[in-house]
């Protein structure tokens, strides 16, 4: 009970002195799992509450309790990067990186699921600054960790798009979908981040639509194109030759969409 209590006080010295000082001159904390965990669960709830200026304390006082927990300091990058600032999450993130490297004789799924976190996160930096090669070189060793990851798709699909990739882009969309048709509307928990943008949507609404068209179903097609037309998709003119949505070429609903 004494060392919870402890734990407990570390953690709220460290919210206090946050809006009064740098992490770099907060106060001592003892390296001790109780103190880190305990830390690390304030963490959580302040950024489900979008308090991220009070997680970010609270994983600063965690990672000082547990410096070599990878995890901790992936979470500390993504609530430093909601707060805007990407150089503090880059280098939590590279850390993090280093730290797993580090332990790769660890095959446990927490620690394989936190290299995984923190390349995914290091290439959404990387997009982020329209770093497009350094982005799809950290995504593709993320997905060599976990293929079956739909942001990670997701998100490499938007840096093949960048470079200007179409083809290879729409592929990483098309199996983003396969892997979660919800992929746009799911919550991964906040720890994986995952690029959205309104052209992400029209290029996916396309796909969704064309994926309808295969299957049949013509009235989802149609509800798609219109969505993708309301994002503008610059290629929506390709219905006319995509060949999957030739059963709608004569459907003068076809053409209230997108004009011949």
């Amino acid at each position: 009970m004494q060392g919870l209590l402890k734990a407990l006080l570390v953690a709220n010295l460290m919210v206090c002195a946050a809006g009064q000082a740098r992490t770099d001159s907060l106060p001592d904390v003892p390296k001790s799992p109780t103190v880190a965990k305990t830390a690390e669960q304030k963490g959580d709830q302040a950024r489900i509450h979008k308090d991220y200026a009070s997680a970010v304390a609270y994983y600063h006082t965690a990672v000082r309790g547990d410096p070599r927990n990878s995890i901790l300091y992936d979470k500390l990058a993504i609530a430093e990067f909601q707060l805007g600032d990407k150089s503090a999450a880059r280098k939590h993130l590279t850390q993090a990186v280093k730290l797993d490297s580090r332990n790769e004789q660890d095959e446990s799924e927490d620690l394989a699921a936190a290299r995984f976190a923190a390349l995914n996160n290091l290439g959404v930096l990387d997009l982020m600054d329209k770093k497009y090669r350094a982005s799809v070189n950290h995504l593709k060793q993320a997905l060599a960790l976990d293929e079956s990851n739909a942001t990670a798709h997701l998100n490499i699909a938007e840096a093949w798009m960048g470079l200007g990739e179409v083809d290879r882009a729409m592929t990483e969309y098309s199996r983003a979908l396969e892997l979660n048709a919800d992929i746009l509307n799911s919550d991964n928990g906040g720890v994986v981040a995952q690029v959205t943008t309104p052209e992400q949507r029209a290029r996916i609404s396309y796909l969704i639509a064309k994926s309808y068209a295969k299957k049949g179903n013509l009235d989802g097609t149609l509800e798609y194109l219109r969505r993708a037309k309301e994002g503008h998709y610059p290629d929506l003119a390709r219905v006319y030759s995509d060949q999957e949505f030739a059963a709608l070429w004569s459907d003068p609903r076809l053409e209230k969409i997108v004009k011949r």
